[in-house]
C-alpha cells in the first residue's frame, strides 16, 4: 500500500509550539508518460492524491522518445513511464533516469469501426486492396509492434495510411475514415464502443500475443528533485512508483487494457 506522506511541523528555537498549526506544505511531482497510459495513470493519480492530500501530481503525455530527449533540461519531471525500451535506454545513457523497471505490456490488435461494416475477420484482411488500412508510423512503438506482427503473419499491406500514434488511428477508425487498423488495445478500450476488436481466429490471437507487443518501463528522474522540497518530492515520487506496481496499480493497468507484469 502507498503510505500517506506526512509533513512534519517543527517548532522554532526553544520556545513552545503554538496551539495553532501551520497550513501543510503542498508539494508537486511531475509524471511524464506515453499517451497509451493516460487512462490507467489518471485513475492512479486520483487514488494517490486522495491518500496523499499534500501532494499534487501533474501528468504530461507525450511520445516516449521526445520525453527522453528532453529530460536533461527538465526539473519538473520526477517519474518517466515510457512505451519504448529504446527511449528508456537513451535516457539511461544520458544519465537522466535511474531505477528502471518493466511494469506492463500493451498489444496492437485488429481494430475496426463499430459494427465492423467491411467484415474484417483477421490480419490477412489488411492486404485487401479495397480496404483503407491504418498503421502507426514506424518510428512509434505502436508502428514497430505492428510491423513485427505483420511480418510474423506474412501479411503485406499494399496501401497504408500512417499516423504518428495509436490514439490518432483509433480516432480515425471511430470517424469511419479507415476500415481497419492495428492500434493499441488500450485505445479500443477507451473508445466508448466507437472502435471494436475484429473477431480474429486463434492463430491471429496467438501472433498478437507473441509479437505485436510493446513493453512499458518505469523510472525515477533525479533531475526533478531540486530545491528545499527535494526530499519530500523524492519520497512522493517513490510512493507513486510503488502504487503503479502494486496490486491496485495492476488492476488499473488491466482495466485500461494493459497486461500488468508481476513483481
Amino acid at each position: 500500500m502507498t503510505a500517506v506522506l506526512v509533513v512534519a511541523l517543527a517548532c522554532g528555537g526553544v520556545s513552545a509550539c503554538t496551539a495553532e498549526e501551520s497550513e501543510p506544505t503542498v508539494i508537486s511531482i511531475g509524471v511524464a508518460a506515453a499517451p497509451s497510459l493516460s487512462g490507467a495513470f489518471t485513475e492512479l493519480i486520483g487514488i494517490f492524491e486522495q491518500e496523499n492530500p499534500d501532494v499534487r501530481v501533474h501528468l504530461e503525455l507525450g511520445r516516449s522518445h521526445t520525453i527522453a530527449e528532453g529530460l536533461a533540461d527538465r526539473t519538473d519531471i520526477n517519474v518517466f513511464a515510457s512505451a519504448s525500451e529504446q527511449a528508456m535506454t537513451l535516457a539511461l545513457e544520458q544519465g537522466t533516469v535511474t531505477d528502471t523497471q518493466v511494469f506492463a505490456r500493451n498489444h496492437v490488435v485488429v481494430a475496426v469501426p463499430s459494427g465492423n461494416p467491411r467484415e474484417v475477420t483477421g490480419l490477412a484482411d489488411l492486404s485487401r486492396p479495397d480496404l483503407r488500412v491504418g498503421l502507426c508510423e514506424l518510428e512509434a512503438p505502436c508502428g514497430q509492434a505492428a510491423d513485427l506482427l505483420l511480418g510474423a503473419a506474412g501479411v503485406v499491406t499494399p496501401d497504408v495510411d500512417r499516423d504518428e500514434g495509436s490514439r490518432g488511428l483509433a480516432a480515425r477508425l471511430a470517424d469511419n475514415e479507415l476500415d481497419v487498423g492495428l492500434v493499441y488495445r488500450t485505445d479500443v478500450a477507451s473508445s466508448n464502443g466507437w472502435v471494436t476488436l475484429a473477431d480474429v481466429d486463434e492463430r491471429d490471437r496467438a501472433l498478437i500475443q507473441a509479437t505485436g507487443m510493446t513493453r512499458y518501463v518505469l523510472a525515477r528522474v533525479p533531475g526533478g528533485e531540486d530545491g528545499p522540497d527535494a526530499g519530500a518530492e523524492r519520497a512522493a515520487a517513490g510512493a507513486f512508483r510503488e502504487l503503479v506496481t502494486s496490486d491496485r496499480g495492476r488492476r488499473a493497468l488491466e482495466n485500461a487494457g494493459l497486461d500488468a507484469l508481476p513483481d
